[in-house]
C-alpha cells in the first residue's frame, strides 16, 4: 500500500481546467488505495462548480491567488489557516514554487511533488524524472506512491479515467438558452485559452458543422465568452440552411450547465482544450484536433476519443502562436479527415 490508513490529504490543484480534470485519476487512486482517507482541495474559485462533481473530494478550499501573483505575505497568511486542518501530507500538482509554499507555511509533515521550480527545501518527497512519465496524468497518478514503490511510468498499476458526475438538464433552463435536442446534438470545443496554435480554422468547424446537420443533426457552439468571436466566425461559414440547426451559447453557461450539455450530446469535435478534457470526463465520443501540441502529453482520457494530429516536421512545438505565421499544423488537419473519424467513431448509426 502506498498510503496508511485515514490519512488527512491537501491538493494543490492546477489552475488549468483539462489539468484539473485530469488530475481527478489521483484522488481516485487515493481513494482506491485508502477508502476512508479525506481529500481536501486547494483550488481556484472558478473551478468549484466542476469539483462539486468528483466525488473523491470531501472538501473544497478556494485559492484566492490569481495565476501568477506571488503575494509572499498573504500566502504564509493562508498556510496558517490551513494548520487547523492538521494534513498529514500535502499533494503539490504545479510546478511553481510559489504554489509549493502553502504546505510548507500550513507546517504539513509530507510534502510531495515534483522537482519544478527549485523547490528543493519546500518538497520533502520530491520526484525528479519528470521524463520518466510522459503523460500529465502518469505524472499525477504516481504521487499517490512513494518513489521507491513506483519508479517510472512503467511501475504505474491500472489506473481510472476521470469521471465527473453528469446531471439531467433543467428543462426550463434549456430553453432560455434555446437549445433543442430533438435532432442528434455535436458540440464544438472550438476555443482553447492556451492561444491561437491551438485553434483549428473556424472554417473547416464551419465545414464539419455543415455535414453533421445535413445528416439530420444539430451543433452547439459552447465556450466562454472569449471564444464568442470564434463561434460567430463559425456560423458566418455556415451554409444558409444550416444556420437553423446551429445553437451559439457561447459565454451563456457556467461550468457544470456547460458539461451537463456536453452530456446530453451524441458527439464532440474539440481543440486541445479544457472543455476537450471535459467531454473525456462526460464519456462523450469526440474528435480532438492537436496543432501546436501533441498526444504525447496531454491525450483525451477517453476510450471514446480520436485524435488526429499534424505530421508538420515542427510538430510539436507547444507555442502559443506560430513563428512562421502560417499555422500549417491546423491548416493541415482537413476537415474531410475530421469528419472520416467521426464517421468511424460513431458507426453508420450517427
Amino acid at each position: 500500500m502506498a498510503v496508511s490508513k485515514n490519512n488527512k490529504y491537501l491538493i494543490i490543484s492546477p489552475s488549468w481546467l483539462g489539468d484539473l480534470i485530469m488530475s481527478q485519476s489521483l484522488y481516485k487512486t487515493l481513494k482506491k488505495l485508502e477508502p476512508d482517507c479525506v481529500i481536501d482541495i486547494y483550488a481556484p474559485g472558478y473551478t468549484m462548480p466542476i469539483l462539486d462533481r468528483m466525488e473523491e473530494i470531501d472538501n473544497k478550499i478556494i485559492n484566492p491567488f490569481a495565476h501568477g501573483a506571488f503575494l509572499l505575505k498573504e500566502r504564509y497568511k493562508e498556510g496558517v489557516k490551513l494548520r487547523a486542518g492538521n494534513y498529514d501530507r500535502v499533494f503539490v500538482l504545479p510546478n511553481s514554487l510559489k504554489s509549493a509554499l502553502i504546505g510548507l507555511f500550513a507546517k504539513i509533515k509530507h510534502r510531495r511533488g515534483f522537482k519544478g521550480e527549485s523547490r528543493y527545501f519546500i518538497l520533502n518527497e520530491m520526484r525528479k524524472n519528470k521524463k520518466e512519465f510522459p503523460l500529465m496524468v502518469q505524472r499525477y497518478v504516481s504521487l499517490a506512491y512513494s518513489n521507491e514503490e513506483v519508479k517510472t511510468a512503467e511501475d504505474l498499476p491500472a489506473f481510472e479515467y476521470p469521471k465527473l458526475i453528469i446531471k439531467a438538464l433543467d428543462e426550463k433552463r434549456v430553453k432560455e438558452l434555446g437549445l433543442d435536442f430533438s435532432r442528434k446534438a455535436l458540440v464544438l470545443g472550438c476555443g482553447a485559452n492556451y492561444g491561437p496554435a491551438k485553434l483549428w480554422p473556424v472554417e473547416y468547424f464551419a465545414n464539419v458543422s455543415d455535414y453533421w446537420i445535413k445528416k439530420g443533426g444539430c451543433v452547439i457552439g459552447l465556450g466562454s465568452a472569449k471564444d464568442k468571436p470564434t463561434v460567430d466566425a463559425i456560423y458566418s461559414n455556415l451554409e444558409e440552411d444550416s444556420k437553423q440547426y446551429f445553437y451559439d451559447i457561447s459565454g451563456k453557461t457556467n461550468l457544470t450547465e456547460a458539461l451537463d450539455i456536453v452530456g446530453a450530446c451524441t458527439a464532440a469535435v474539440c481543440n486541445d482544450s479544457g472543455l476537450m478534457h471535459t467531454v473525456a470526463a462526460a464519456d462523450v465520443p469526440q474528435v480532438c484536433i492537436f496543432g501546436s501540441t501533441s498526444t504525447n502529453y496531454t491525450p483525451p482520457l477517453s476510450d471514446k476519443a480520436i485524435c488526429v494530429e499534424s505530421d508538420e516536421c515542427c510538430h510539436p512545438c507547444f507555442k502559443r502562436t506560430c513563428k512562421f505565421g502560417t499555422y500549417a499544423c491546423l491548416k493541415g488537419i482537413k476537415p474531410e479527415l475530421v469528419i472520416e473519424k467521426l464517421e468511424k467513431l460513431l458507426g453508420s448509426n450517427n
